[in-house]
């Protein structure tokens, strides 16, 4: 669904825009820049592991990679959501490791001039500014940017490397 998107798409981003996926989680609506996602897929069954950091939901099976899952309603101290039909899953890497974050929906992909991308303040919905990119406004929206390289810490990622799937 995303790479077709992209070779469609980027060709009229101009430099002072950037791309973003809309998703939503808990009633909340989020951003993403394009750039730092490979795929989005619909939800499908976990694999539920013993002894994962309690952020992650599972594993899945994706064309013979193992990924783990995170739960972003729960890394980003969000109330956490109904298992719903709609959930998607964003497939990101980070640190050469291929991983899927959990979103309620993902409603769309739009294009944001840079005067409309605010910095991020020290704290918005209670989410710490280290896990932001920015706030973009759009309209009468307000979007809150999500930097997916900064989800995870070192030590969670090494964490993620050790999970025994076996």
């Amino acid at each position: 669904m995303l790479s077709n998107f992209n070779k469609k798409v980027t060709k009229t981003v101009t430099k002072e825009e950037k791309q973003f996926i809309v998703f939503n989680i808990a009633n909340e609506e989020f951003g993403v820049d394009v750039k730092q996602a490979k795929e989005i897929i619909p939800h499908r069954e976990l694999t539920h592991i013993p002894n994962a950091p309690s952020f992650v939901r599972g594993v899945i099976n994706l064309r013979g990679d193992i990924i783990p899952i995170i739960n972003l309603s729960k890394k980003l101290s969000l109330n956490e959501s109904l298992d719903n039909q709609e959930e998607k899953i964003i497939i990101v890497e980070l640190d050469n490791n291929l991983i899927g974050m959990q979103v309620d929906d993902v409603s769309e992909m739009i294009r944001l001039a840079q005067d409309n991308i605010a910095d991020p303040p020290d704290i918005v919905k209670g989410i710490n500014k280290y896990y932001l990119s920015g706030v973009g406004k759009l309209n009468d929206r307000l979007l809150i940017l999500l930097d997916l390289n900064n989800i995870l810490t070192e030590e969670e990622i090494e964490e993620l490397d050790k999970i025994d799937i076996d």
